[in-house]
């Protein structure tokens, strides 16, 4: 067994911000990749969002950015851009999140970095794809949940006005939809030497997400009805309510639903037309849903959970943000670990969620103050003191 990571070896360059981008390398840095985190002077936005306990090294930014070095380059001067291209010369993956113009006029549009490393795989995340026409638009994660019907589907769900999910879905989705578009084009490099720039959008890979199950009706010419899977917009697709609490359960199969009938003391529903076969069950959805919701309000949630467990039912709690910190299972598998950061103190992580059983990736250490290897990095493309010392002068590189 190996003790380091599966993408050990590979160096990628970071110029994303925010979280669409840092998610992204993010993964890779945790499965061994080599990653260098390229700031502007001002540094990632999100340095400074929510809890801290110094300036520039905030909660948010510290679990995005661990494992990565951190080097400031200014690329509005020339000598940074030529630093950044000394970069990309021995680099494998170069991750951006930039617009089309800006990306240009920066210098690292896909074609000025093919001339540098023709085998150099670089990821566009961007909000909407280059060859439609909201492509030079501004993207945040609630404009795409707007934008993608994610919005208007969750307050058709709560039977209220359209909502955010409350984390960053677009851009969650499009980090991972970025890493294994990634994994992709290195593989096709693996066969032929030849690298090659790859586009994930926002918007459209959130409608792709988004429509798995919810294109429906529309997926046939002409239509066999609307768009949208009935029983998850359904406002009674919810956790149930019992004497006191709620619990998560999803009767399935139809061994399911002839026990859970049985638990309920309704016999009589294994014969029910309206619910006898999957089919059946999926017409009749929100009756089905009706008889459950009246059911669970009759037994405590402990009474639910040892009785759906008897009978193998698919069955959760219903589990805070805070319940996850002291959940059995997570623990067990190692989900959270403590660690001591060389400035913050004491800190505790996330561990990948992923396991390989070959190569094990190892922590490497906490994230990185804004440039603080910048040095470093400089001193490992070979640069000599002299030059570094000048361009710290001249903030060429910070």
């Amino acid at each position: 067994m190996e003790t380091k990571g599966p993408l050990e070896g590979l160096k990628v360059l970071d110029l994303s911000s925010l979280i669409l981008g840092p998610y992204t390398s993010k993964m890779m840095a945790e499965w061994g990749a080599d990653v260098i985190k390229i700031e502007a002077p001002a540094g990632d936005i999100t340095r400074n969002i929510g809890a801290k306990r110094t300036p520039g090294m905030s909660a948010i930014f510290m679990n995005l950015n661990l494992s990565k070095r951190s080097i400031v380059l200014d690329l509005k001067k020339p000598e940074s851009k030529d630093i950044l291209i000394r970069l990309v010369k021995e680099s494998d993956i170069l991750i951006h999140n930039y617009r089309p113009g800006p990306a240009k006029r920066l210098g690292i549009s896909y074609q000025q970095l093919a001339e540098v490393n023709p085998k150099l795989i670089a990821c566009v995340s961007v909000g909407y794809g280059r060859s439609g026409c909201y492509s030079e638009r501004p993207a945040y994660d609630d404009l795409i949940q707007g934008i993608s019907g994610m919005a208007d589907l969750n307050g058709f769900y709560n039977q209220s006005s359209p909502g955010y999910v409350p984390t960053a879905l677009a851009d969650k989705v499009g980090s991972l939809m970025s890493l294994s578009t990634i994994l992709a084009a290195l593989y096709h490099r693996e066969k032929t030497g030849i690298g090659q720039e790859v586009e994930v959008a926002m918007f459209e890979a959130l409608v792709s997400f988004l429509l798995v199950e919810h294109f429906t009706g529309p997926t046939f010419e002409p239509p066999l009805g609307p768009v949208g899977h009935l029983r998850q917009m359904l406002p009674s697709r919810r956790p149930f309510k019992t004497k006191d609490g709620f619990i998560c359960a999803l009767p399935y199969t139809d061994k399911h639903w002839r026990a859970i009938f049985k638990i309920m003391r309704q016999p009589e529903l294994v014969d029910d037309e309206r619910f006898v076969n999957v089919a059946k069950r999926t017409e009749f959805t929100k009756e089905l849903y009706q008889v459950l919701e009246d059911a669970f309000k009759q037994h405590t949630s402990s009474f639910w959970g040892e009785e759906l467990a008897n009978c193998d039912i698919p069955f959760a709690p219903v589990s805070s943000l805070d319940d996850l910190f002291v959940d059995p299972h997570l623990n067990e598998v190692g989900l959270f670990e403590e660690y001591q950061h060389p400035t913050e103190g004491r800190l505790r992580r996330v561990n990948s969620p992923v396991t390989f059983s070959k190569t094990v990736p190892t922590f490497q250490f906490g994230a990185s103050h804004l440039g603080e290897h910048s040095r470093e990095i400089l001193q490992e493309m070979g640069f000599d003191e002299d030059q570094i010392e000048s361009f710290f002068e001249h903030d060429v590189v910070q």
